[in-house]
């Protein structure tokens, strides 16, 4: 709603570029960008050994 009441609301643009049912949505273009540049200046160590983080010896 407008803030002034004697005002006209903004006509609505239709278009017929609307998803159907069942089809996943568009990701924006932000969204986009973010999922085509991995970081790949950081790689992450290792994790150790499962023994190693918790203190135990595999029993067999």
């Amino acid at each position: 709603m407008p803030k002034n009441i004697f005002q006209r609301p903004q006509p609505i643009k239709r278009s017929s570029n609307v998803p159907r049912h069942g089809a996943p949505l568009p990701m924006s273009r932000l969204e986009a960008r973010r999922v085509a540049q991995p970081k790949t200046d950081k790689e992450a160590p290792p994790l150790p050994a499962l023994e190693t983080l918790l203190g135990k010896t595999p029993q067999s």
